[in-house]
């Protein structure tokens, strides 16, 4: 008999395998699944093995994969002042008047997580108010996505933005109001985020890592490096993949293919902007915005640009990602996809696309066709897709109701990786199901299984790794969440409460309650 390091029994175990088979205990051995099986295991197996936990009718899926997380940043916006909360413009200034008393004078003030579709006000704030409530720090807030930001009279001194730059807002006189959109948002982020030190971007990541670890997540696909973001962060996780708790795929967000043929990645992009987002009305629309209807959004590629660089990273036998939200910037990936198939045919490349959020039909069947990976994110339904809510306002009634048609994409057989985009939403798995099954628009709710999916089977997909992780069978690593509930059976409403009682790693026990 193999070595039994950990026993799991007296529970219900959903495998996800192919054929959602049910167990009830499982063995697990140098890192790896053993056995399992139905009933009680052999008493000798308990008896022997090193660690045993009696689920007590407990719950076991495979551990969760996290698709798209901005692990290093999300790292950092621990440590920053959380804007999520704020519900108007006064508190937002209280806020930031409270954080300035703490903070020595002249010292950076970064704020994240602002979102005015959410405060009574319904718009972000200009420089000069926030020269009221800091007058002497430096302060640069991030709007929730990324996309945007807003710094005060004295931290566009600081940084020196190029005064032409693309994307400074401007009042009636010409003169920058503080908000930075575009070029100029990324210009900034990057020159802040040089600035940080490894050991900040540690302790950030390791903070952020337990809290996924807490969640049931044992492997996520990090996005890290790139012009919004900093090169300085790829590099932070390609140097310290050996003192991670649970696996990191990196997706280095660069178009500088050498850069990653060097340092022996198989995969380039994440969050490469093919345009923005809806938030910020810089994703790329084919009808302009209801609520601006003067603007259609951003492309931030030539089509043949994007054309040249898939190519050349298909060629390099690459697997791609791409930023691309509106119909206008999915068109122009599918494009970008079919050109570099059509002059180069690979097999099985499985190319992604991260978000997705408003296709056409033809976009899905091409993206079927094509043989994508759909990277998305449910859990934007819970925050924005409500009757009302701020895809109604930016896209309109009838736009508003097709964002995110995960129902549709799954009927036509397309693999949908589940993820967060954290820190945009929590890093959280079981509330990703939980949106998927209970998406706004009922049309698109996933079943419970296909929902689930995203989460393990689909995710070890995304990124080649069905065959080591993703389910529950023998030869496969070990890593297992155990939850207290039922997601097949509980309300559906009662989804995003389920509790995580135990992460396992390769069948090393990372965290139990």
């Amino acid at each position: 008999m193999n070595t039994i390091d950990l026993i799991l029994y007296n529970g219900k175990i959903l495998t996800m395998d192919g054929k959602n088979t049910i167990a009830n205990w499982v063995a697990i051995g140098g890192g790896r699944i053993i056995a399992l099986g139905q009933g009680l295991p052999n008493n000798n197996f308990i008896k022997v093995a090193k660690e045993g936990i009696n689920l007590k009718g407990k719950i076991v899926l495979p551990g969760f994969y996290d698709s798209h997380v901005h692990l290093v940043q999300t790292g950092l916006n621990a440590l920053d002042l959380d804007l999520s909360s704020v519900s108007s413009l006064d508190q937002l200034f209280n806020l930031i008047r409270r954080k300035v008393q703490n903070t020595p004078a002249s010292e950076f003030i970064r704020g994240i997580g602002f979102d005015e579709s959410k405060i009574k006000e319904g718009r972000l704030p200009i420089r000069h108010e926030l020269d009221y409530c800091a007058p002497n720090h430096p302060l640069w807030i991030n709007r929730i996505e990324y996309h945007t930001s807003i710094v005060n009279s004295l931290a566009l001194h600081k940084l020196n933005l190029p005064y032409n730059l693309e994307g400074i807002c401007r009042d009636e006189r010409g003169v920058p109001n503080g908000v930075l959109m575009g070029k100029a948002n990324a210009w900034v982020r990057n020159s802040i985020f040089q600035k940080i030190l490894d050991n900040t971007r540690k302790k950030g990541a390791m903070k952020v890592l337990e809290n996924a670890v807490r969640k049931g997540i044992t492997s996520l696909n990090a996005m890290e490096g790139g012009f919004t973001f900093h090169d300085m962060d790829a590099a932070f996780i390609l140097k310290n993949q050996n003192i991670f708790p649970i696996d990191i795929t990196l997706f280095y967000q660069t178009v500088d293919i050498e850069k990653v043929l060097q340092n022996n990645l198989k995969r380039i992009g994440g969050c490469i902007f093919v345009d923005g987002s809806f938030g910020s009305r810089t994703a790329a629309l084919s009808r302009a915005y209801t609520d601006k209807n003067d603007t259609l959004g951003e492309l931030y590629f030539e089509q043949d640009d994007l054309n040249d660089f898939v190519l050349s990273a298909h060629k390099n036998n690459l697997q791609i990602t791409l930023h691309a939200i509106g119909t206008r910037a999915i068109d122009q990936v599918l494009n970008a996809y079919e050109n570099a198939q059509r002059l180069h045919p690979r097999g099985d490349s499985r190319h992604r696309i991260e978000h997705f959020e408003l296709p056409s039909d033809e976009h899905i069947e091409r993206a079927r066709q094509l043989g994508l990976i759909l990277s998305m994110q449910p859990a934007y339904e819970l925050y924005w897709g409500y009757e009302g809510g701020m895809y109604e306002i930016r896209l309109g009634e009838e736009r508003g109701k097709n964002t995110n048609p995960l129902k549709k994409i799954v009927e036509k057989g397309i693999c949908i990786a589940g993820g967060s985009d954290s820190d945009v939403t929590p890093m959280n798995p079981l509330l990703g199901v939980h949106a998927a099954v209970n998406h706004p628009k009922k049309e698109f709710s996933l079943d419970r299984i296909d929902a689930l999916k995203m989460f393990t089977i689909n995710g070890a997909r995304a990124v080649f790794e069905e065959r080591q992780k993703g389910s529950i069978e023998i030869g496969k690593y070990g890593d297992l969440v155990i939850i207290e509930d039922n997601p097949l059976e509980i309300e559906a409403q009662r989804i995003k409460d389920i509790q995580v009682k135990a992460t396992v790693k390769e069948g090393k026990i990372l965290f139990q309650v």
